[in-house]
């Protein structure tokens, strides 16, 4: 093949080296021109992509470079000033106010679009974060919260003369607190409040001057004071990466929602608390491991992972007591409200037990719960505990619930919903079923005993369980049989009055059946029917039984199965309450004429007819239906 006319092949093979050599040069000049850039030029640019960036002016008093050539340069800005948004409080500093920083950066991670710092020097900086009660941040215009905390490829942080203040109104907390960070390590002191309570604040790191990728950055942190405590010492990946973290925490409260409004979980007031657990974060989700603590008098342990989305918290995990008092999930407001509510109301058997949902309202998640022993300030047959619990937009339903006794179990479920927006309280539905119990266990004193069997269906509305049964609807039956009663109770029940107070003590008498199904409608109980019956006597209940305050309304009528020499007349009228029930028997009885007008009925056998026999298995399957 030839060349074309004109042109050979040296001259050609000269003319790409020539502009190869020229594009070379131009390379190079433009790496020499790039190395070389004088940075502080776009003093005005960087002030504009700031303030277009966060919404605000920044303003820069000057901005220079301090090194000659380099693709890492070095860039010092004075009289930086940050204002806060005009939402902000009025009385608040400037967001950000630094009298010098040097910063250095990658040119080739800016080229990439990544704005990567590497090096940062500042001196005479004050921060002033803030959060409104709604949750809106002026640092950040993500109001999720679930931007990376990542410090990046920081390799070196040396900060003096500087302060960073923060003030939450929607948790009531607060810091002011001093930062350094030189060759020795990163420091932070200062104090705060958490809901009013004095803590004071403390950070160390280690120093971050050159530091490898590869090796963990290990810190620590300490909110003390009396009320409300929390530490965690661990590690991060690289140097402030606050979105990823690993260590162990330990924490104490003297409630424990101050100690959630350090950590925002979304938990309730309670007795002191003391827990230490395992902790890592991968922004925005938190796993605790290895949980043990106290709560009041109750021991707890468990796991939990906390993922946060959208404004919401969700909460997984399993949680299990050797021993629990449910006392100790009241704080000691809530024990104060409710001996202000029992002062007021007298002695009630329905639990105050708020069931109002509004301080989890942005809580969701699933337990297991599992308690060995349960605590009780008093007597009680209820020993032990399962259930699961899961929470999802202000709906709560504990299913698989199974309470072990001291014979025989409850189980069911219990939903609370307060998601109707038509009325303010939340709505309740409980199902239980009682099986293999006794009736020994429920009423010791009564020295009463037998098999007992039950169920319980009740939905209403209401901030409290008592104010839910006050307010609902639904069915209680139990039935309780085969069993021994004392024979002086049962000839007092059939109004045996002769043998009631002739017989011995010890004596006792077969309890054939005791059947009890209380109608509820609007609050008010009412018998339909209640039966007790022994081979002495029987006695059957009419009336009502007011749940909004547990007074009773009710009227006994008794009979022996055998020919009696003193029977009272009548029926037998039942007030007071639940708690402390008020027996009114006829006025006539209470007089030495009424004694004799028994005696002379019995004599010229003008009695009321005697009882017989009641179908214990008829009833019960009328009760129970």
């Amino acid at each position: 093949m030839t060349a074309p006319m004109g042109m050979t092949a040296g001259s050609g093979l000269f003319r790409l080296r020539y502009l190869a050599v020229v594009l070379g040069l131009l390379v190079l000049a433009g790496l020499v021109g790039l190395a070389a850039f004088p940075w502080g030029v776009l003093k005005g640019t960087v002030e504009r992509r700031l303030s277009q960036s966060i919404g605000r002016t920044v303003s820069i008093g000057a901005m220079e470079r301090l090194d000659t050539m380099s693709f890492h340069p070095r860039i010092r800005l004075r009289a930086v000033r940050i204002p806060q948004p005009a939402w902000v409080e009025p009385h608040l500093a400037d967001l950000a106010q630094i009298a010098q920083v040097d910063l250095s950066f990658s040119v080739w991670a800016l080229l990439a679009g990544r704005a990567t710092v590497e090096r940062v020097e500042m001196r005479g900086a004050n921060l002033q974060f803030y959060r409104t009660a709604q949750g809106r941040k002026n640092w950040s215009q993500d109001e999720s919260g679930e931007r990376s905390g990542s410090g990046g490829h920081l390799l070196m942080l040396r900060v003096a003369d500087s302060r960073l203040r923060y003030l939450d109104r929607k948790r009531d907390r607060s810091l002011d607190v001093a930062v350094v960070s030189d060759s020795t390590g990163l420091r932070i002191d200062g104090g705060g409040l958490i809901l009013g309570h004095r803590v004071r604040i403390t950070g160390r790191g280690a120093a971050i001057a050159e530091w490898r990728a590869a090796a963990p950055w290990p810190f620590s942190v300490a909110i003390e004071g009396p009320a409300v405590g929390f530490a965690l010492e661990g590690t991060m990946p690289s140097p402030l990466d606050l979105g990823h973290l690993q260590g162990r925490a330990r924490a104490h409260a003297e409630d424990l929602r101050l100690l959630d409004a350090i950590i925002e979980a979304g938990l309730p007031g309670t007795q002191p608390v003391r827990l230490a657990a395992g902790i890592r974060r991968s922004i925005p989700d938190w796993t605790i491991d290895d949980l043990r603590g106290t709560i009041g008098r109750s021991d707890i342990a468990g796991h939990a992972t906390i993922v946060k989305r959208d404004g919401r918290s969700r909460i997984t995990g399993a949680l299990r007591s050797d021993h629990f008092d449910f006392d100790d999930l009241s704080s000691n407001e809530g024990k104060r409200r409710a001996a202000a509510i029992k002062a007021r109301l007298g002695p009630r058997i329905l639990p105050g037990s708020a069931i109002d949902l509004t301080h989890v309202r942005r809580t969701d998640g699933a337990l297991d719960l599992r308690v060995d022993h349960l605590l009780w300030s008093g007597q009680s047959p209820f020993r032990s505990m399962t259930a699961h619990l899961s929470l999802e937009r202000s709906r709560l339903e504990i299913s698989a619930l199974r309470v072990g006794m001291t014979h025989g179990s409850m189980e069911g479920t219990m939903r609370i919903d307060q998601t109707d927006t038509g009325r303010p309280d939340p709505r309740l539905d409980l199902r239980l079923t009682l099986r293999g119990a006794r009736l020994l266990d429920f009423f010791p004193r009564a020295q009463i005993d037998g098999s007992l069997i039950g169920r319980l269906a009740v939905t209403g509305y209401g901030h409290t369980l008592a104010d839910a049964f006050g307010a609902g609807g639904g069915v209680l039956a139990l039935v309780g049989r085969d069993g021994q009663i004392p024979a002086r109770t049962a000839a007092l029940l059939g109004q045996d009055v002769g043998r009631g107070l002739t017989m011995g003590k010890d004596e006792t008498d077969n309890l054939r059946c005791v059947v009890a199904r209380l109608e509820i409608k609007g609050g008010m109980a009412r018998p339909a029917p209640v039966l007790i019956d022994s081979s002495r006597a029987q006695t059957q209940v009419r009336g009502t039984i007011d749940l909004r305050n547990e007074r009773l309304m009710l009227t006994l009528k008794g009979a022996p199965k055998k020919p009696s020499l003193l029977r009272l007349p009548g029926q037998v009228i039942l007030g007071g309450t639940v708690k402390a029930p008020d027996i009114d028997v006829p006025p006539r009885t209470k007089t030495v004429g009424g004694v004799i007008n028994m005696l002379a009925s019995a004599i010229a056998g003008r009695q009321e007819p005697l009882a017989r026999d009641a179908d214990c298995n008829a009833l019960e399957r009328q009760v129970m239906r």
